[in-house]
């Protein structure tokens, strides 16, 4: 009997996990160039527990005319954030920058970042600055240095870059940038542009063909999914352009669309969402269901080896919150790092 027993307690502990929770930080982008919560984004930083907003401080673009770098869309502050909110400003740089711009003047580049931000994010408190870039390995040396750069200039901030899932499967070819930390931008998956793509945000299938070596990414990672949604339009099956926040709901109310699928066919020439449409276009929408973030949260948790992080979506706007319950949002912010 004895024995039997001491089976059993051996077959308990095979079955259990070492592996403890992961500490998590609960966090929003906030993608916009003015800053006023409204209402609902307060119920919503209030019901899910919101630790920290990662704001856009501004964009960096080139200016052909110029022929120099310049600010684009600077945050203005038309309410201060909450105190009790972590904030961590977010300079969005262009590939084309770096691409124009010459090794010789990335130190001036450094120089008018931080000088663009003390200037925008005067006087708010924040210990993280974050830089977005979709770098290539043409631009890798000057991003990387830009990179060193900005650190030697805050030392005592964390600083942070998101990385996209090409960059996690060929880091031996786009190296790795030299930050704190990473920010897995863990969407927009396939290529929008190609119009037999069924959804180009969001798609594990895709995801998966990135992520065999996530877990020895040799740097620690934070994590942001996606809860936007958008509409991708094609001629001729050439794509057109994209229209955030249009949705199967406001084109399934159209008379000139017939539908198939979260494909839309316009069947007459007609003027809508903006732009001039003709008959034999194609409109796709994508969106992520909650089944599809819980699915998905579950798995990159297990492939992930950085045990301190923080979660996010992207991003914060009624518009696009109200698709979720604050109940689905809290069930994916609990499901992520939760042993099996």
């Amino acid at each position: 009997m004895r024995f039997y027993l001491f089976l059993i307690v051996l077959l308990i502990q095979a079955c259990r996990t070492d592996t403890p929770p992961k500490d998590l930080t609960r966090g929003f982008y906030y993608w916009k160039s003015s800053f006023k919560l409204t209402e609902a984004d307060k119920k919503t930083l209030d019901a899910c527990h919101i630790n920290k907003l990662y704001m856009k401080a501004f964009d960096v673009d080139w200016n052909f005319k110029a022929n120099a770098p310049a600010t684009k869309a600077p945050v203005q502050f038309v309410e201060l954030p909450p105190k009790t909110i972590t904030l961590a400003p977010t300079i969005f740089i262009t590939n084309q920058t770096l691409k124009q711009l010459a090794y010789a003047d990335i130190k001036n580049l450094a120089d008018f970042m931080q000088t663009q931000l003390m200037k925008v994010w005067s006087g708010l408190y924040f210990n993280e600055i974050q830089i977005d870039c979709d770098w290539t390995i043409s631009t890798r040396q000057k991003y990387f240095r830009l990179l060193e750069l900005l650190k030697q200039q805050n030392p005592d901030k964390i600083l942070s870059a998101t990385i996209r899932l090409h960059q996690i499967k060929f880091a031996h070819k786009t190296g790795i940038p030299p930050v704190d930390r990473g920010m897995l931008m863990f969407y927009n998956m396939s290529d929008w542009k190609n119009p037999k793509i069924k959804n180009s945000i969001f798609d594990l299938n895709a995801a998966s063909q990135y992520t065999a070596t996530l877990s020895k990414y040799p740097l620690a990672l934070d994590v942001a999914f996606p809860i936007f949604r958008w509409a991708v339009f094609y001629r001729n099956n050439r794509f057109m352009t994209v229209v955030n926040k249009l949705d199967q709901a406001t084109l399934n109310r159209q008379t000139f669309l017939r539908k198939d699928g979260n494909r839309y066919y316009v069947e007459t020439d007609t003027y809508a969402f903006g732009m001039s449409l003709r008959k034999g276009d194609l409109i796709r929408t994508e969106e992520v269901t909650y089944d599809e973030l819980l699915k998905g949260s579950k798995a990159i948790s297990k492939q992930i080896s950085t045990q301190k992080l923080t979660f996010v979506f992207y991003y914060l706007d009624p518009e696009i919150t109200s698709h979720y319950s604050h109940e689905q949002l809290c069930q994916i912010f609990l499901s992520f790092g939760l042993p099996d």
